[in-house]
């Protein structure tokens, strides 16, 4: 039975954390002097209330090898253990826990670089768990499938908050600020976040979404799950265009983005994540 670790931008709730036993890394938030950590001293709603109020704008910082390094040490030397981490191309997470894996010598503990983020990583981690009785190998492999299969679409009330946060360039970002215009992002196969598309105004941006996620039916095996960021008003119409057949029922179930992505896609967006048929 593989152990499975990942960190807090997969959005796992402390409670769906507890039921699976999944031991959950947190990132730091630091706004100005002030570091938080995400989920353990810095609530959801808690981040967004500051980032509405607080003067400074926040950043995020790596889970560094340190902490790594102590917590691979705890573990079992014959305990084989998945760590299942945000995007390599959008953090030097993954090359701290390679890192600490490498000081140690532990050969029982498997890294994977999902190449995603939030709902992308969660999907991951629910796959793992509930194939925790095959060798993390074996796992690998599956993540390896769904991620080649997964679609990630968001609209974005404004990029200034990627392009902040380096995750995408300034000349890229001033498409934002063009009257009307709403980005709409992705991420990648190579797991950064690009600009897939823009509409003029919000019911073309949702029009567009759904006409994405028409196009690549479904897998039926995996749940289509939706995010939003701080308020899900423009979430429930994304529903109602996707899905609107179980609208309110997707919508109780969509995930409110955690702060370390909060950070860089701020308020007011929509999003979903699904996993398309083979």
């Amino acid at each position: 039975m593989i152990r499975i670790i990942t960190d807090s931008s997969a959005n796992l709730s402390a409670e769906e954390a507890k039921r699976m036993n999944i031991t959950v890394l947190p990132f730091p938030v630091i706004f100005g002097s002030r570091t938080y950590l995400d989920g353990k001293d810095l609530s959801t709603a808690e981040f967004y209330e500051k980032l509405a109020t607080d003067p400074d704008h926040p950043h995020t910082s790596q889970i560094n090898v340190t902490e790594f390094e102590e917590l691979f040490s705890s573990l079992g030397k014959d305990e084989e253990t998945l760590v299942i981490l945000l995007s390599s191309a959008l953090s030097g997470t993954v090359d701290s826990a390679r890192k600490a894996k490498e000081n140690l010598g532990c050969d029982n503990v498997h890294i994977y670089d999902s190449l995603g983020a939030t709902i992308m990583i969660k999907i991951l981690v629910y796959a793992a768990y509930e194939n925790r009785d095959k060798s993390a190998a074996e796992v690998s492999a599956l993540l390896d499938d769904i991620r080649s299969r997964m679609e990630l679409y968001a609209i974005v009330d404004t990029l200034d908050y990627l392009q902040k946060g380096g995750r995408l360039k300034k000349s890229v970002a001033a498409i934002g600020k063009i009257f009307r215009i709403k980005p709409i992002v992705t991420v990648s196969r190579e797991g950064t976040v690009e600009l897939c598309d823009k509409a003029i105004g919000t019911a073309l941006a949702l029009k567009k979404v759904a006409k994405r996620v028409a196009a690549s039916p479904a897998d039926p095996d995996y749940p289509i799950i939706y995010l939003y960021s701080a308020e899900n008003s423009l979430c429930r119409r994304l529903t109602e265009a996707i899905t609107p057949d179980n609208a309110e029922e997707a919508l109780a179930e969509a995930v409110n983005l955690c702060p370390v992505i909060g950070v860089h896609i701020g308020p007011g967006a929509a999003g979903v994540c699904f996993i398309r048929k083979k």
